[in-house]
């Protein structure tokens, strides 16, 4: 298992975010980010945005580069 922050996937705050790969590791930044915001979290409402502004092409090649760099995280 894999660990990074929720920064690390574009989010907004230093929350440790687990996975077993890195589709499962979207799933729960993606979780995260959506308990934040329900919460009224607008640092994290502001992430959504931000990535909201990338292009279908850059939002395939940030998650791309993710799932290149995967491996190299930092091990549970």
């Amino acid at each position: 298992m894999k660990k990074a922050t929720c920064k690390d996937l574009r989010g907004a705050c230093d929350a440790e975010i687990q996975g077993e790969t890195p589709e499962q590791m979207g799933e729960n930044c993606k979780q995260h980010v959506m308990e934040m915001v329900g919460a009224g979290d607008v640092d994290h409402l502001t992430a959504i945005e931000s990535m909201k502004q990338l292009s279908p092409e850059e939002q395939q090649a940030w998650y791309e580069a993710f799932k290149n760099g995967f491996e190299a995280l930092e091990n549970v």
